[in-house]
């Protein structure tokens, strides 16, 4: 699986419709969709490889969105929604994704309101009252300072809206999928940078020489295995049904947000003033560093949710 995603991202030109090929040739969009919908019927833990692959070139593509909606689909229990849009989604036809934060209501089958951290899509999977709502999108979600990739605020006004069924809370699968995603990216920006410290050459020899950038490249190394090891800790977690697992998401997103930020940075910052150019990717990783460390809530948020958390364990 690792080999087939990160050979067809490598080989495909800004011409070729991505998503489409990943859909058709490897079936991403279909991996933890059941075999009677037409998908693979796998894990989380196989999703989460191909968001690392992907994190690992700043893709576009909507395989984040598409995997909270497809989970919102199954948990439902609304077989109509799940028998028209599951064979779909798992075809490449359309593109979905969920939406639960923010503020809307519902009323005479039309929604209104405004919902954050939402992905580019043809159908939005909206959560108002604990309950799923199906809405055609039609809207053109704008860049954050990430401009990789759509995602932003979504706003609708009376928007006609399919009750789906129930919702379920999708925040620590968010969380553990982005944090996989999130350490593919941080460990291509390392690798990116070691390269370029072994080709730069200052003072007659290649910078990556300097005592003082192999010591932030080995923490930074160091980093990056930690937020690993949070990020599979919490697929597992989640894939095994544990107790533990939103607490495990929420150390999975703290860890790879701090990681994934102190090493884009520390690309900038190593690769000199090549790296603020447009010509140049470095940006690029630090822009989706931030970006991706807000998605689902910034670390702040989940620290506070962790210390709660911890406090009532003691207590006890």
């Amino acid at each position: 699986m690792r080999s087939a995603v990160r050979g067809l991202v490598g080989s495909a030109g800004p011409d070729v419709d991505l998503w489409a090929r990943l859909c058709k040739e490897i079936g991403v969009a279909g991996l933890t969709i059941p075999e009677e919908y037409g998908g693979a019927g796998a894990t989380l833990a196989e999703a989460a490889i191909v968001l690392e692959e992907l994190g690992r070139v700043l893709s576009p593509v909507p395989m984040l969105g598409s995997l909270l909606a497809v989970e919102a689909l199954l948990r439902c229990g609304d077989e109509e929604a799940r028998a028209r849009l599951l064979p779909a989604i798992c075809a490449g036809e359309r593109t979905v994704t969920a939406a639960w934060d923010g503020s809307a209501t519902v009323e005479d089958g039309l929604v209104s309101g405004e919902f954050r951290d939402v992905f580019a899509a043809d159908v939005l999977l909206v959560v108002v009252d604990g309950r799923l709502y199906e809405v055609e999108s039609g809207d053109d979600v704008g860049h954050t300072i990430d401009l990789s990739r759509q995602v932003g605020a979504v706003r609708l006004d009376r928007r006609p809206a399919v009750p789906s069924g129930t919702a379920a809370d999708l925040r620590d699968l968010a969380c553990a999928a982005l944090s996989a995603e999130q350490v593919g990216t941080a460990e291509r920006a390392l690798e990116l940078t070691v390269a370029y410290v072994k080709e730069r050459h200052q003072f007659g020899r290649p910078i990556g020489s300097f005592q003082v950038l192999q010591h932030r490249l080995a923490e930074a190394y160091v980093r990056v295995q930690a937020a690993r090891s949070a990020s599979q800790t919490a697929v597992d977690a989640l894939v095994s049904g544990s107790p533990d697992a939103s607490r495990l998401a929420a150390v999975a997103k703290v860890t790879c947000s701090e990681t994934l930020r102190a090493t884009a940075a520390e690309m900038v910052q190593m690769h000199g003033g090549i790296a603020i150019t447009w010509e140049h990717d470095a940006h690029r990783f630090l822009r989706r560093a931030w970006a991706s460390a807000r998605l689902y809530g910034p670390p702040d948020v989940h620290v506070a949710r962790l210390t709660s958390t911890v406090l009532v364990d003691f207590a006890h």
